[in-house]
């Protein structure tokens, strides 16, 4: 039964690694970077929940075959609280990466590095005063920039820039972007 069980587990493992591979070599990282980083806890939790299968599964295995050489049911209660420490560690993991997206996670630093590139190099930007980012969800970042515009720009150009920052966001990142511009001027420097 656990032959059967062990083959079952190592097939959607298999699968749940694939997967992962491509997401990560679609966004140039290396598998446990993108693990670490993503914000899909989706692929996590399959992947992890695989994975602790098919270790429980090994150590069902090994306590059951130790318990017939030695005759002590000791190695399979062993292997019955080994399985239990693997699921506690699985269940914190996926809870604290949950936990972020509860509570805002920011962007990963390369996206935040991308939509700095993309605001500060748009025609009519003086500069970015301030950038915030959260994930929604997975696939879904709200983007609030304060950005120091030109004097001249009309409210016809600023509101073609903010939709020219939009479109240009969502064509880089692997997220879909809500963007939030506000025009602050910077602050004159007070007298002294």
């Amino acid at each position: 039964m656990l032959g059967v069980c062990a083959i079952a587990e190592g097939a959607s493992l298999i699968r749940a690694l694939s997967q992962v591979r491509g997401e990560a070599q679609h966004d140039h990282t290396e598998l446990l970077d993108h693990v670490r980083t993503s914000p899909d806890t989706t692929v996590k939790a399959a992947l992890f929940e695989d994975t602790a299968a098919v270790i429980g599964l090994g150590l069902a295995a090994g306590g059951l075959l130790l318990e017939q050489l030695t005759g002590s049911p000791v190695w399979d209660g062993a292997a019955s609280i080994a399985i239990g420490a693997l699921l506690v560690v699985v269940a914190v993991r996926l809870a604290m990466d949950n936990r972020e997206l509860l509570i805002g996670r920011a962007a990963d630093p390369k996206v935040q590095q991308a939509i700095e590139e993309e605001i500060t190099r748009t025609p009519g930007v003086d500069g970015l005063l301030d950038l915030r980012t959260m994930h929604l969800g997975p696939d879904s970042l709200i983007v609030a920039a304060r950005v120091d515009l030109a004097d001249s720009a009309s409210a016809d150009q600023v509101e073609q820039l903010a939709d020219d920052i939009d479109r240009r966001l969502s064509e880089r990142l692997p997220v879909t972007p809500h963007v939030f511009i506000d025009p602050t001027p910077t602050p004159a420097p007070s007298p002294r």
